[in-house]
Parts: structure tokens; C-alpha cells; sequence
């Protein structure tokens, strides 16, 4: 071989070298900014499917819902919210309505909810709670309750083996019921 023809080869073998590395160097990049996303995506949102009928009727067994994980760091709970909490005594997470934050006084009479003297507004239960005398939710804590409010159906801080769940046990904050779907509404503010 001519020493112009090795030359040439030589300048082929770079050229595809280079090639092959910069295609790597692309295809790292490429799964580098999926993997990224991936972390973003999966501590930002999910989905959940629902169990049991202690929401019944704004959310059924097998209802498939979207939460919202990223809210739990930038929204304090408040009356009215649905959300995903870890129950560590159990090792599940339940999704409950958010009926007392820190501070708030609850007490049920005659089945309808009281928060600070003033009563809930309901927009979508069914059943009727029993009476419950009044509380302080403590510091850190939260009063939840599911939507079904027929007794021995939700259990929940209703039961004083329930009680309180703290705030740092939220997963997220269901916004939508994906299957079927139907927004996830508050009660009006009291």
C-alpha cells in the first residue's frame, strides 16, 4: 500500500471514530435529560388508583386519580383538600378530606361538622357522621375525614385509634379523577 492510500485510511478511521464518538457523547446526552425529567416527573405528579369507598361518592373503588406532589412543599393544607397521606401504622397511603389544619377546634352534632363554631359546608357525602365532641388539632397535625360519613365505613380522625395525621405524612393532592373523570371539589370556606 501506497503511503497516499494509508494516509487516506487513516483520515477514514479518524472521521469514523470521531463519529462514533460524538454519536455516543449524543445518546448519553439524550438519556441523561430522559433521566432527569424521569426524577422530575415522578416527584411532581402521579397517578393513584383508589381503594376501598371511604370517599364515596366523590371518589369510588378503582377511581384513577391524579395527584400533585410537587404542592405538598408549596401549599399549606387547607379546609377542603383531597389529598394522599401516608398511613405508616398500616404501611398505605389513604386519600381523606382535610377538615381541621393546626389550631382549628372540630366537633360533629347532629352529623354535620363544625370548624371553629361555624359549620362545614358539604358538597358532595353521604351518610351522616355520629356526634364527636369538640378537639384542638395540634400543632403539626391534621383532622381528615373521608366523604362517606356513614359510620364504621371511613375510618379516619373521626376514631380516636385513627386520630390525627401529620402533615408531613401528605404524598400529594389529588386535583382530578382521571377514570372517570370529575374534578375533585372543596366544601365552601367557613
Amino acid at each position: 500500500m501506497d503511503a497516499s492510500k494509508v494516509e487516506e485510511q487513516k483520515v477514514v478511521d479518524d472521521k469514523n471514530i470521531n463519529t462514533f464518538r460524538q454519536s455516543l457523547i449524543d445518546w448519553l446526552k439524550f438519556f441523561l435529560i430522559l433521566g432527569v425529567l424521569l426524577v422530575i416527573l415522578l416527584n411532581t405528579v402521579g397517578l393513584t388508583k383508589v381503594s376501598g369507598f371511604s370517599m364515596y361518592p366523590t371518589l369510588n373503588d378503582g377511581d384513577l386519580v391524579f395527584v400533585n406532589k410537587l404542592e405538598r412543599f408549596t401549599h399549606d393544607p387547607e379546609l377542603g383538600d383531597v389529598a394522599i397521606m401516608s398511613l405508616k401504622s398500616e404501611g398505605i397511603n389513604i386519600v381523606k378530606r382535610i377538615i381541621g389544619v393546626p389550631g382549628d377546634t372540630v366537633f360533629i352534632k347532629s352529623g354535620i361538622i363544625y370548624v371553629n363554631n361555624k359549620p362545614v359546608p358539604e358538597i358532595s357525602t353521604n351518610g351522616t357522621s355520629d356526634d364527636m365532641a369538640q378537639i384542638t388539632v395540634p400543632k403539626n397535625k391534621l383532622f381528615v375525614v373521608g366523604d362517606n360519613r356513614e359510620p364504621g365505613i371511613s375510618f379516619d380522625s373521626r376514631s380516636k385509634d385513627f386520630g390525627f395525621i401529620p402533615i408531613k405524612d401528605i404524598k400529594g393532592y389529588v386535583l382530578i379523577s382521571i377514570l372517570p373523570i370529575h374534578k375533585i371539589a372543596k366544601p365552601l370556606k367557613v
